[in-house]
């Protein structure tokens, strides 16, 4: 997620006085004219405008919405579009969905399960598996008696799930079911230091506008930074996307104040910033532009990867862990009258020489992620990340603090 200044206001002010103008006669409820606005929105502002077929797709999603007597029955039409787009990352957040993201919520059974290891990555506190005593590390041996056979599953909107779990070292696996349930989804930033002299960050994803996100992360570290510290270690492998502003301010004494890397569609680009209205306490570190490992992983996703480029082409700076989610690119947020939003797509992302990412992000070193440990002293990643940052000048013992 990202807003894109002009573009963004400019957007939505058009579907929004197009729904005002409709809403007035009542007809932006009915299905056909709610659908209409939908399809227009998409096709005017997709990244992948000129790659589709709209005569053809117009017709399949027709099809498909036929005999829709409410805005909700049109939604498997509008994600089919969406789906058609190709870019795997636009998408319909339904207005439960929605709700629930403005609290820093997300309605689901609260964990996500990566392959084909079959192992939990993530557990949100407080959720329905974090409840049924699920843990980072544990194995999933069937969802609903089916082996598992996607990458990432279990973190998005559905039904009852059954699993049968296993913690390693057991020999037997227990069976759990998960109702899914509106479960915390935005948590505070992790700030440490680490042996020699080293700062730690974890930034996880955030939905919705973040509340304190920024702030309480600008003030850790500059608690961290209150002794002596070298160099900074930050840790993306469990940020699944979202708001990437928050995030953005988060990391900004680390990552610096020159411009990270650009939005591009249509060959202009736009320069990701710390601009106005996105004030949080400025933090200079006692050893400006330090050195930074950044940590990736196969759940660096969307607005994770944002952070992923940021540090791409900043001087002394290392990345470690796995090739991320693949999703680097930008979203816009459509706002529809029934309380759902459409999010396109709308540019690519660029770091700070200019480079444009598609696909997967490449760390500079692989390094095995043990999820059962991220994080911890036995956490390998971190162990080379950190090995790294310490044969640099700047944690030289005898450098100037």
């Amino acid at each position: 997620m990202r807003v894109r200044g002009w573009a963004r206001r400019a957007l939505i002010a058009v579907v929004s006085l197009a729904g005002l103008a409709l809403t007035a006669r009542g007809a932006m409820f009915v299905p056909a004219v709610y659908f209409h606005v939908a399809f227009s929105t998409i096709q005017r502002s997709s990244l992948m405008r000129d790659r589709v077929d709209w005569r053809a797709l117009r017709a399949e999603a027709d099809e498909l919405r036929r005999g829709a007597r409410s805005t909700a029955d049109t939604y498997p039409a509008i994600r089919l579009v969406l789906q058609r787009l190709g870019d795997h990352h636009s998408h319909l957040s339904t207005p439960a969905t929605m709700h629930a993201h403005r609290g820093g919520a997300t309605w689901a059974p609260g964990l996500t399960v990566i392959g084909p290891e079959r192992v939990v990555a993530l557990v949100s506190p407080g959720g329905p598996a974090d409840k049924a005593g699920i843990a980072v590390g544990d194995i999933v041996e069937t969802v609903n008696g089916q082996a598992p056979s996607h990458a990432l599953f279990l973190s998005v909107d559905g039904p009852a799930i059954d699993l049968t779990v296993r913690r390693p070292g057991d020999a037997t696996a227990r069976g759990v079911r998960l109702q899914p349930g509106l479960t915390v989804f935005n948590q505070p930033a992790t700030v440490r230091r680490l042996k020699g002299r080293l700062g730690y960050i974890d930034v996880p994803g955030v939905v919705g506008g973040g509340g304190r996100f920024a702030e309480d992360a600008v003030r850790a570290i500059r608690e961290v930074d209150a002794e002596s510290t070298c160099a900074w270690v930050v840790d993306l492998r469990r940020n699944v996307g979202g708001n990437m502003w928050p995030m953005l301010l988060a990391v900004r004494p680390i990552l610096g104040e020159a411009t990270p890397g650009y939005f591009v569609s249509s060959g202009e680009r736009e320069a990701f910033s710390y601009g106005p209205g996105m004030a949080t306490p400025v933090y200079r570190l006692r050893r400006p532009d330090p050195p930074v490992a950044v940590l990736t992983s196969r759940l660096t996703g969307s607005a994770g990867e944002v952070l992923t480029i940021a540090f791409r082409g900043r001087p002394d700076t290392r990345s470690f862990g796995e090739a991320t989610a693949g999703l680097p690119t930008a979203n816009l947020s459509f706002p529809m009258v029934d309380g759902a939003v459409i999010v396109v797509t709308t540019s690519s992302e660029a770091d700070r020489t200019g480079r444009i990412y598609e696909g997967r992000i490449e760390p500079d070193q692989r390094v095995e992620i043990v999820w059962s440990g991220v994080g911890s002293e036995k956490d390998p990643v971190l162990q080379v990340a950190a090995s790294w940052l310490r044969g640099q000048p700047a944690c030289d013992g005898n450098a100037a603090p």
